[in-house]
């Protein structure tokens, strides 16, 4: 008799200890399914360290509010074309009003030294409303400068209406240029941003870095978002982060999405569209001397592929 009672004490004691395992397994699993993944600076550190991925550019920091922005092409004015008249050196067709082509007539030099600063002197002595362009690159596959408008101090990104090229002979010497250039926004509201680390942990979780990579600068400007129904165009803060000094990622500082830009690829589109143009003024030496570089431009980068 009291050997029954004893089983059935022994039974009842493992049923009890199978529901508490079983609850504390529960619990874990709920636990595990609804915390947060750790996403502290030091674990993800640690993770950079693993893959042997440095940072040696300087972080912005401090508080990041800028403006989302709504631009439309500009038109150029009568008093700013007036630039053209006192431009011994050049010989200028607007077109639209909103899309300059300017000739050298005597080819200018840029140096074998030249430096970036160097370079940026020499163009916007020689464009209309510098102030409002900054160098980016010399694009050697093409040989073209390649100039960003600027808004609130920072470069719009590869946009066909805010942008100056500056195409050069087989003698690096400037020859002719094109220039778009975007309007004011009205009423800019500034946007709460992403940290530029932020930027860079979402770069390493899509895994566009790769072992060893080296990040060398962290800058913040516009990216063409989308076009609006107004026929305006929206731009968003963006984080550009150049890896290995030679390869840049956007990341959208509103969105935290990454975006790319291939230099090549825009610069191509770019030439179509100046020869789409240029085909529709009337001949003339001017005209033809501009296509025949314009295509030889686009030949000669399809051979080179």
């Amino acid at each position: 008799m009291q050997w029954k009672q004893i089983k059935t004490l022994f039974i009842l004691c493992f049923l009890v200890l199978n529901v508490y395992l079983l609850l504390m397994l529960y619990d874990k699993q709920t636990q595990s399914e609804y915390a947060l993944p750790d996403t502290s600076d030091s674990t993800f550190d640690q993770k950079l360290e693993s893959e042997n991925i440095s940072i040696s550019a300087t972080l912005p920091n401090g508080d990041f509010n800028v403006p989302y922005l709504s631009l439309d092409r500009k038109s150029f004015t009568e008093e700013e074309l007036a630039f053209f008249e006192e431009a011994d050196n050049q010989e200028a067709e607007v077109i639209n009003e909103n899309f300059i082509l300017s000739h050298f007539e005597n080819p200018i030099s840029i140096p074998e030294d030249a430096d970036s600063s160097l370079v940026s002197d020499l163009v916007k002595s020689n464009i209309l409303l510098a102030d409002n362009y900054r160098f980016s690159s010399w694009n050697k596959d093409m040989n073209v400068l390649i100039f960003f408008q600027e808004k609130n101090e920072l470069p719009i990104y590869y946009n066909q209406s805010g942008i100056v090229l500056v195409y050069l002979n087989e003698e690096n010497e400037m020859i002719f240029y094109t220039q778009t250039m975007l309007g004011d926004d009205e009423s800019p509201e500034e946007e709460s941003l992403i940290e530029p680390m932020e930027a860079i942990r979402t770069l390493f979780n899509e895994n566009r870095l790769q072992n060893g990579d080296e990040i060398t600068e962290v800058n913040m400007g516009y990216h063409t978002r989308i076009p609006l129904e107004t026929g305006e165009q929206g731009f968003s803060p963006t984080w550009t982060v150049t890896v290995n000094d030679e390869e840049n990622f956007y990341v959208n500082a509103i969105e935290n999405q990454v975006g790319s830009n291939d230099e090549l690829d825009f610069l191509k589109e770019s030439v179509d569209s100046t020869i789409e143009r240029v085909q529709k003024l009337e001949e003339s030496d001017l005209t033809e001397f501009l296509l025949s570089h314009l295509n030889q431009k686009l030949s000669s980068n399809q051979q080179s592929e």
